[in-house]
């Protein structure tokens, strides 16, 4: 499997490039993603970590964290429509900062984790 059978084991769904037939920046992944998990767009947060994902994540109208790499640091991620970024979850990040109690994605995602905006 494309993330590991112990990974795999707690997901919900896993679609890869080959499970569509228009790439990213198109944004037919998650929406195909959504559609699976019967979502809307607003009940769902894509976590990225390139350009082209964000556009795609942006495009399906759901919100996006970046989580970028060292050579991927100095792209201007929010100027593309990115709600949060940063470097990766190891800070302990919860599902907490993401979503409510009751399963609504949160106006605002990751505060005081997120790189801070330019």
């Amino acid at each position: 499997a494309v993330v590991g059978q112990e990974r795999l084991a707690r997901l919900d769904v896993v679609i890869a490039g080959d499970d569509v037939s228009r790439k990213k920046p198109h944004p037919e992944i998650y929406n195909v993603a959504a559609q699976r998990l019967g979502l809307s767009s607003a009940d769902c947060v894509v976590v990225e970590d390139s350009i082209v994902g964000l556009r795609a994540a942006k495009a399906a109208n759901m919100r996006c964290v970046i989580t970028y790499t060292p050579e991927t640091q100095a792209e201007d991620f929010y100027a593309e429509g990115a709600d949060a970024k940063l470097l990766d979850f190891s800070s302990g990040v919860e599902v907490g900062a993401l979503f409510s109690p009751e399963g609504a994605v949160l106006p605002e995602l990751l505060p005081g984790v997120r790189d801070p905006r330019p």
